[in-house]
């Protein structure tokens, strides 16, 4: 089963002198993790979101917190219990801490699938970050037109992939601290607002900023634009 290890920054986590590239060959070596990359901090972020007619643009992430994701990796686990094991020997369970979340196939039809790639080589520019907002209207995707939006994103370049996301309350949180392992069900911060998927998305600042405001989920919820180290120039 695929699991999505969200990276995040903790201000009460521990240094940590563990070697993260020793990590991600343990476990690339063991198939088990697939793919992962860092993301550049949060500031650098860009918030889409749709409200009626209007595309709302902000620079930062979608909320001020005091955790924010740094990277996430992609694995093939077992169960559960291997993708804890996996989380828990990560250097950031000990500096910051990393929530767990199970991947949902979601099947959109034909012409929806992710374009393959291999291992950690950006192969787009962008990570979008998927949240719900509880202050946003009411509005349930339709998911034909995600299907649509999916299908102009791979005809266009702009989307070359996604990973649907179970709900929150399935979601564990690791954490390293004075040398013991905490593990609790919930996310990496206790802010109302949930990430639902993510998506990855090409081209510039601002081709990627208009086809997300195309995202059926930007109306129902808020996409965080976050850009991949790499160089793209």
């Amino acid at each position: 089963m695929k699991y999505v290890l969200f990276i995040a920054t903790d201000p009460a986590g521990e240094p940590a002198d563990e070697n993260v590239q020793a990590w991600v060959e343990k476990w690339n070596d063991r198939g088990v993790r697939v793919e992962g990359m860092p993301l550049k901090p949060a500031d650098e972020t860009r918030t889409v979101r749709v409200r009626g007619d209007r595309v709302l643009v902000t620079d930062g992430p979608f909320a001020e917190t005091a955790e924010w994701i740094a990277g996430y990796d992609l694995v093939e686990a077992a169960d559960l219990d291997e993708a804890i094991e996996v989380a828990a020997s990560h250097p950031m369970a000990t500096a910051g801490r990393i929530e767990v979340r199970p991947v949902e196939p979601l099947d959109l039809g034909p012409g929806t699938g992710n374009v393959p790639h291999e291992g950690d080589a950006p192969a787009s520019r962008f990570l979008a970050i998927l949240r719900t907002d509880p202050e946003a209207p009411a509005f349930t995707p339709e998911p034909a037109a995600v299907a649509d939006w999916v299908r102009d994103g791979l005809a266009s370049g702009r989307y070359l992939a996604g990973e649907h996301l179970r709900p929150v309350q399935d979601a564990t949180l690791v954490r390293r601290r004075e040398g013991e392992l905490l593990i609790t069900d919930g996310a990496y911060t206790d802010g109302p607002e949930r990430v639902s998927g993510i998506v990855f998305v090409d081209g510039d600042w601002e081709e990627a900023i208009r086809y997300l405001a195309r995202c059926p989920m930007a109306r129902s919820g808020s996409v965080e634009l976050r850009e991949f180290w790499g160089d793209f120039s």
